[in-house]
């Protein structure tokens, strides 16, 4: 019987208003619920951080998965508590309240700052796709920032679009898999190089006896 690999990832989800009162905080543990509910639930406690667990199969591996809604936290010890934890993030704001945008910036400088690096996995996601009458932030701002912070980008609407939130979360999911794992060996590289190398000859050879 082959042997499963399950693999098991953290993710932490966060707002641009993670640290203040936003309402852009309902926004994560919507993300939340959503991806792993499929139901839309527009009103939670802002206040209260939850985990959610599930499991997925990706690219043909069974993933472990736990995501971190943070809430609105009170201070940044506390948050930088959770971003040790986490091997990915979901950075959101809402396209209808810039506030929450320009404060990404210093969500993503305390994330690598926290982990001691610039290439921590990580999407930008934009809600609230459907709200074009209110919107504050545009698509092409949201692609420059994400370009600048080195993140994947996602615009869509939590309420509306429960493929594009499971597309955002499996994006994530697969940069940290890709972190994840190990570059291959040097030597065993030059091995397999000069094996391949080697059967070539041999095959030309033995065409042209």
């Amino acid at each position: 019987m082959p042997l499963i690999c399950i693999l098991e990832i953290s993710v932490c989800c966060v707002s641009g208003g993670a640290l203040s009162s936003h309402r852009v905080c309902f926004v994560s543990a919507a993300l939340c619920v959503r991806f792993i509910t499929k139901r839309f639930i527009g009103e939670y406690d802002h206040k209260k951080e939850v985990t959610y667990r599930c499991s997925r199969v990706v690219d043909q591996e069974t993933v472990d998965l736990e995501i971190l809604d943070t809430a609105c936290k009170s201070s940044v010890a506390s948050l930088e508590s959770s971003i040790r934890w986490a091997d990915g993030f979901l950075l959101l704001y809402s396209i209808t309240q810039r506030r929450s945008f320009l404060e990404v910036p210093r969500l993503k400088t305390l994330i690598d700052k926290t982990k001691h690096s610039l290439i921590a996995p990580a999407v930008l996601v934009a809600n609230k796709a459907d709200l074009e009458i209110g919107r504050e932030v545009t698509t092409e701002e949201g692609q420059r920032l994400a370009k600048d912070l080195r993140c994947g980008f996602r615009e869509l609407s939590v309420a509306e679009a429960v493929l594009a939130v499971e597309a955002a979360v499996l994006q994530l999911i697969r940069q940290v898999l890709d972190q994840q794992r190990p570059l291959p060996d040097r030597r065993s590289y030059m091995l397999t190089v000069r094996h391949a190398l080697t059967r070539k000859l041999t095959r030309s050879k033995t065409m042209q006896w």
